[in-house]
């Protein structure tokens, strides 16, 4: 079950969704992914009892994990071990408190004053790049620490 949050407005029920999952984010152990290091990866292999595969870049890897249904969440990191950018796919969004970590605040702020359509959520800021997209049956979306991208690789690489 994902601990995240609706991209849209509902009559006002916005701001409970956001005190409960802020209870919730308090409440619940971390298994951080983005800006942690490349450990965190085993933590998310586990958590969605997904199959690893590691794929060696130039400058970075990309640590793979699939579940049973099909869903995909690649964990890219830099050469010194540390998760800069997630991507992931699948018929839902996997547990994105899980995946964005100590970012998953700034997540479950940007939603809250998300206003255009509620399919649709794009932050970027110097600290934090994140774009979602959910269909009836379908979601993918990517985050990424634009600080700390290894140099040379551009946002096109993380699929």
């Amino acid at each position: 079950m994902s601990s995240e949050i609706p991209l849209f407005r509902r009559s006002g029920r916005l701001v409970a969704v956001c005190g409960c999952v802020l209870a919730g984010v308090a409440a619940r152990p971390a298994a951080a992914a983005l800006g942690d290091t490349v450990s965190s990866v085993a933590r998310d292999q586990v958590a969605m009892r997904g199959t690893l595969s590691v794929t060696r870049m130039q400058s970075f890897d990309v640590h793979q994990l699939v579940d049973a249904h099909g869903q995909t969440v690649r964990e890219y990191a830099d050469r010194a071990g540390n998760i800069f950018a997630v991507t992931w796919n699948g018929r839902r969004s996997p547990d994105l408190k899980q995946l964005l970590g100590a970012y998953y605040g700034r997540y479950v702020a940007a939603a809250a004053l998300h206003k255009t359509g509620h399919h649709v959520l794009s932050i970027h800021t110097p600290e934090l790049a994140l774009s979602i997209v959910r269909a009836q049956r379908s979601a993918f979306g990517r985050a990424y620490l634009p600080a700390r991208l290894p140099g040379g690789v551009t946002r096109a690489e993380l699929r």
